[in-house]
């Protein structure tokens, strides 16, 4: 690892060590979750997710720089290469919604592991952005990404009444299913034709924008049930920042990597 890639690290590894030793002694009583400071356990577990991938990714392509080749390197590499990477990452989320916050060692386990192929899914693009010389968008990406997670946070906080969860479940989950199939459009075209042409790249383009809209509305969704559930926390039971957390931590995630799909498109225009 070069001398700026491991300066460039000391930050969010900071970052993550320092919110790791405040969670200790707000999300924990006699060893114990806790439901008092209920939304700052959240967010705290939140920033130790983010400052856990953006470590994650440093040091990976540090240690893997010919990763993404390696899987691009013919269609059925990167096929098998990402449906075992969405497998994981369905199955470690199971584990996540459905594993007791009691079991402390287990849960961060497998929370750690979620976050570790988290960062090889968003890998390839890291990197191929890297090899484009456009560096600088993936700075932009995150910067953009945090101005855009404050401001629908904010928003959540301030005005809640206007999120109604019951209502909107089924239209985004509608809306991630149709995003879904939507993208093996693309995928199916790879296949059949060459990757690099104008179509792929507008159709990439668009998706990327309507993925940035509707993981906003989950964000704004996520963030209520925050909200609802700090109400309704009574028991250790029900204190389980690492699940909470985590439904947040997937939707910023994507959400930065539609921006950077669209920061790169809009650079090869």
């Amino acid at each position: 690892m070069s001398m700026r890639s491991s300066l460039l690290a000391l930050l969010p590894l900071s970052v993550l060590i320092g919110s790791s030793v405040i969670v200790q002694s707000t999300a924990f009583d006699d060893k114990k979750p806790t439901c008092d400071k209920y939304v700052l356990n959240t967010y705290l577990y939140l920033t130790i997710a983010l400052s856990m991938i953006i470590t994650f990714v440093i040091f990976l392509n540090a240690l893997l720089p010919n990763y993404t080749n390696f899987i691009n390197s013919s269609i059925m590499a990167f096929i098998i290469s990402l449906l075992i990477n969405i497998i994981l990452l369905i199955y470690l989320r199971y584990l996540i919604n459905t594993v007791s916050p009691l079991e402390v060692k287990k849960k961060i386990a497998i929370w750690i592991a979620f976050i570790l192929n988290m960062a090889f899914f968003i890998l390839p693009i890291i990197q191929i952005t890297i090899l484009e010389k456009y560096t600088g968008l993936i700075l932009s990406a995150i910067l953009l990404t945090l101005l855009l997670t404050t401001t629908l946070s904010g928003i959540a906080f301030y005005k809640p009444e206007l999120i109604q969860t019951q209502t909107w479940k089924p239209y985004l989950a509608i809306g991630l299913v149709g995003l879904f199939f939507a993208y093996l459009i693309p995928l199916f075209v790879c296949m059949v034709k060459n990757c690099k042409n104008s179509f792929l790249n507008s159709l990439i383009y668009y998706l990327a924008i309507i993925g940035v809209i509707l993981f906003s509305f989950l964000l704004l969704y996520r963030t209520k049930i925050v909200i609802e559930n700090a109400e309704k926390c009574k028991t250790p039971e029900n204190a389980d920042y690492i699940k909470e957390s985590t439904g947040l931590f997937v939707s910023i995630v994507n959400i930065f990597i539609n921006i950077l799909t669209i920061l790169r498109g809009k650079k090869r225009k």
